[in-house]
């Protein structure tokens, strides 16, 4: 089925065929639902996303919304839980509940290098299919989502170079306003010069001869693989830290991509990695920075990051992970 597809024009075969009730029977009406920030979503609103999910999401995420639907068998990533009321981009601090707006996004735009497809699907089913996903959690009725984490003007517009510095220095040492990215992330400076940059910054000396700074370790995460026949966690995901030279990564795409209608930018590029560096990502080990660390230095590291990530998949990129690895070929 083309991610494309509009309407829910194939929806009365799904019904037929007993997707998401018991064939023949009707679907139980539904009742309206009482959010935790104080709205309510009026039942209509909820049954059409009930058949918009059982057209587009079922099939993946599961009847129950566990993520367990019959498409979802070795599926890696595993299809989001949505009992779990966990959400890696949230456009708010990690852990929070998502904006509804971070929600349609990734409807809209589906998740780079995963099973998640962009869905070219009406607003107005959009709207309702993120309502109905609030249906599966209890989070919802007891939470408000986080506050969305607004991004700052861009202090290095025109100094893209001197950015570019600023990052590699934010995302290679930890502490005094910057980041520290390598600790979980790998890192991209040959060790002498990592030993350089990290004693110009702390003024304390490191030795890396035996230490090996460009393979990342799996993590634990708060995401389910495979649920019990109550449907509790049986099995939890481990995340990989993302290699910016070799990874796809969920909310970025490769430049002049349609992403939602448009080409996608340097600028539009740049504002997505500021947004995931600076709310986190939920129920991993990627922390909120927004606030821990100077505006300044969470727009360097995009741009850092933004060189990296557009090396990915060429022969400039191949060559520089191979002269990592080995410094003197």
């Amino acid at each position: 089925m083309s991610a494309r597809r509009t309407g829910l024009g194939w929806l009365p075969v799904l019904v037929a065929l007993g997707v998401g009730c018991s064939a023949g029977a009707p679907a139980p009406k539904l009742e309206p639902l009482k959010l935790g920030d104080g709205r309510t979503v009026a039942a209509e609103t909820l049954e059409r996303g009930r058949d918009v999910y059982a057209y587009y999401c079922l099939s993946c995420h599961g009847s129950g919304g566990d993520g367990q639907g019959p498409a979802a068998v070795g599926m890696r990533p595993p299809p989001r839980n949505f009992k779990q009321g966990l959400f890696k981009f949230g456009g708010v601090a990690a852990g929070e509940l998502p904006t509804d707006e971070a929600l349609k996004r990734t409807v809209r735009r589906g998740l780079h290098g995963t099973p998640m497809l962009p869905w070219g699907v009406p607003e107005a089913d959009v709207e309702a299919v993120v309502q109905y996903v609030k249906t599966f959690s209890p989070r919802w009725q007891q939470e408000a989502p986080g506050q969305p984490l607004e991004a700052s003007a861009d202090p290095w517009k025109g100094r893209e170079a001197e950015a570019v510095e600023r990052g590699k220095r934010a995302y290679h040492v930890a502490g005094k306003g910057n980041a520290g990215c390598s600790g979980c992330h790998i890192s991209y400076l040959p060790k002498p010069e990592l030993e350089v940059l990290v004693e110009q910054v702390t003024g304390r000396k490191v030795d890396l001869s035996k230490v090996d700074p460009y393979t990342q370790q799996a993590r634990d995460s708060d995401y389910t693989v495979a649920v019990d026949d109550k449907g509790e966690p049986a099995q939890m995901a481990r995340v990989l830290p993302p290699d910016f030279l070799m990874h796809r990564l969920r909310t970025v795409w490769p430049l002049g991509t349609e992403v939602e209608g448009a080409e996608y930018t340097p600028e539009r590029q740049r504002e997505d990695l500021y947004r995931v560096i600076a709310a986190g990502v939920g129920g991993a080990a990627m922390p909120t920075w927004k606030g821990a660390i100077p505006e300044e230095n969470l727009w360097a590291l995009a741009y850092y990051v933004q060189t990296l990530v557009n090396q990915r998949d060429t022969a400039e990129g191949r060559a520089f992970k191979a002269r990592l690895r080995n410094p003197a070929k």
